[in-house]
């Protein structure tokens, strides 16, 4: 049995900052005049920061999930790497998590939880990725296996986005050594971008979109979520 959206009654229940400490790892990320343009609580929820072993939580539901045959292929394809993209394109309605976690190493790590409709894989899909705050972006996401893109952060209106720019595979040599090979543009999507945008009443989106010149939008997602609450 697949779990849909959580009770109402839990949403009016105030957000619970999950022993919270300060955090300007995101903040040090945008120029002044960009920062102040984000809506209050965006600023909070990106100023947030865990201690280790502790969790932020954020929970909610699909709105949509689209996907393309070529969208389709190319998850097919990234299942050797874990899935990083969403799979489920009938899962409307169904329940979303999202836990935000310390990495040691200084990083975050991210999980996204998505419960599915197929009774052939019952179980939810799991998304995970570490944000790594280095780079000339100053600020990676790494999905596995050694595969990552450097992201470009943007306040777009009063959205905060994150665009990739670089899609790279780091290879060991050793202990401490790795080379970087990175995906030419000519074979990289037009458009992979994220957004957070603020719904008020403690509530917000996240949107997925990912183009390429030659097969089109290939996954376009919309997730609802809403603050940890007690």
């Amino acid at each position: 049995m697949v779990a849909f959206k959580f009770e109402n009654e839990h949403w009016g229940q105030p957000p619970h900052p999950a022993n919270a400490i300060g955090d300007l790892r995101f903040r040090q990320l945008f120029t002044d005049a960009d920062w102040r343009k984000l809506p209050v609580a965006v600023r909070q929820r990106f100023g947030r920061r865990v201690a280790i072993g502790d969790a932020l939580i954020y929970r909610g539901h699909v709105e949509y999930n689209r996907v393309n045959r070529w969208g389709h292929l190319l998850n097919k394809a990234l299942k050797m790497v874990g899935a990083p993209l969403p799979l489920d394109t009938q899962n409307a309605g169904a329940a979303a998590i999202v836990t935000v976690t310390e990495s040691p190493s200084g990083g975050q790590i991210w999980m996204r939880q998505y419960a599915r409709q197929d009774d052939r894989r019952p179980f939810p899909q799991v998304i995970q990725s570490a944000k790594q705050f280095i780079g000339d972006t100053g600020i990676e996401e790494h999905i596995g296996r050694g595969i990552g893109m450097s992201l470009v952060p943007l306040v777009e209106g009063e959205e905060l986005v994150f665009r990739a720019k670089d899609i790279f595979w780091d290879i060991g040599l050793g202990r401490k050594r790795k080379i970087r090979l990175t995906l030419p543009k000519w074979m990289g999507p037009n458009v992979l971008r994220a957004g957070h945008e603020e719904l008020g009443n403690n509530s917000f989106v996240f949107t997925l979109r990912l183009e390429h010149k030659w097969f089109g939008t290939l996954l376009d997602q919309r997730v609802w979520f809403r603050d940890d609450v007690r």
